[in-house]
């Protein structure tokens, strides 16, 4: 069988990672497509991995459209020339939309039920959702739920060893803390966000006396913050956050990320209310490892609080039970796939 593997983001590789090489093992040829955005394209470099480049990220909206139209004309190019059983996906519609037109089956894995594009054209289109068990909506037969969440398939003690050495090697200065900020360019980010600067340096003031403070931006830092730039390469953010002591940001991805490494981890963003994520809900409410807010003085206090005495023993306890719950996520994955 030979397999598409359409990759938008950093977190859609690592995910992927072990999935990937598991279908190479069981004969399979995987080619894997990637988007120009953020940093993917340094974490394949790094990773030694081959692919192909179908398209850019655009921020303005005019850019979008157009930058749209560019993306399905290279990406049928590709469909039609790699001639693939299968196309795999986060939750794209151009992965989808080009399975359908090339008559291809494709499988997606979305985690996020607020995405009004994967809910209304990207699952219509495909032949199978996989998502966390923890899914709040349901797709009907097509849909199959697995245990735990996707972080899971390259954060679990199975396949993730943290690199002790990164710290000696950048001069990391412990205990510290990892600050996050995303860029808020994404379709679905559209009338969200997250902090401001005056926020930002507020919290930064208010951790900074009890540890190191390293931020990790996907938008050009101001010059107020650029002292405080981790300096590790995006391959080893993984182990940064493991070893931190303290993670905050107004990032999805990597507060999950945090909070699975068992590092005390606060999330705030214009998503987190009444209709947040089930997946963000339940890493607080059932396994206390993340902490959500939406307040901007709550969230203040609770870093401060996080930040002048450790939680990092506590949060090793909480994310050793987790652990115990969840299976071999890529096995369960890759055996999906290979049935589809």
């Amino acid at each position: 069988m030979k397999y598409i593997l359409e990759l938008n983001h950093p977190k859609h590789y690592y995910q992927f990672k072990h999935i990937r090489k598991n279908l190479i093992n069981c004969g399979n040829e995987v080619v894997v497509l990637a988007r120009d955005k953020d940093v993917l394209l340094n974490v394949l470099q790094e990773e030694n991995v081959d692919y192909l480049i179908f398209g850019r990220h655009r921020k303005k909206m005019a850019a979008k459209i157009w930058g749209t139209l560019s993306i399905l004309w290279n990406y049928a190019k590709i469909v039609k020339h790699e001639k693939p059983d299968v196309i795999i996906t986060k939750a794209s519609f151009y992965g989808v939309f080009m399975a359908k037109i090339f008559g291809k089956k494709s499988i997606i894995f979305p985690d996020s039920e607020v995405v009004t594009v994967t809910n209304k054209f990207v699952v219509p289109l495909c032949d199978k959702v996989v998502t966390p068990e923890t899914f709040g909506l349901n797709y009907g037969k097509k849909h199959i739920k697995v245990p735990g969440f996707f972080e899971n398939c390259y954060l679990a003690p199975s396949v993730f060893i943290p690199n002790k050495k990164i710290i000696q090697q950048y001069g990391l200065k412990c205990p510290y803390a990892i600050f996050r900020f995303v860029g808020w360019f994404a379709n679905h980010d559209v009338h969200n966000g997250g902090f401001s600067l005056e926020e930002k340096l507020a919290l930064v003031k208010a951790v900074e006396p009890f540890m190191t403070v390293y931020i990790s931006s996907e938008k050009e830092m101001p010059e107020e913050l650029k002292n405080y730039k981790l300096p590790t390469p995006a391959s080893q953010i993984h182990s940064v956050l493991s070893f931190a002591d303290l993670y905050l940001g107004d990032s999805q991805t990597m507060a999950t990320e945090a909070a699975l490494l068992a590092t005390p981890s606060i999330r705030s963003n214009s998503f987190v209310g009444e209709h947040d994520m089930t997946n963000f809900i339940v890493l607080e409410k059932k396994y206390n490892l993340l902490c959500n807010r939406s307040n901007f003085e709550e969230v203040l206090a609770l870093v401060t609080d996080f930040a002048s005495k450790s939680r990092k023993e506590e949060w090793i306890i909480k994310q050793e039970k987790y652990n115990q719950e969840v299976g071999d996520l890529n096995k369960i994955i890759t055996d999906i796939i290979l049935n589809l």
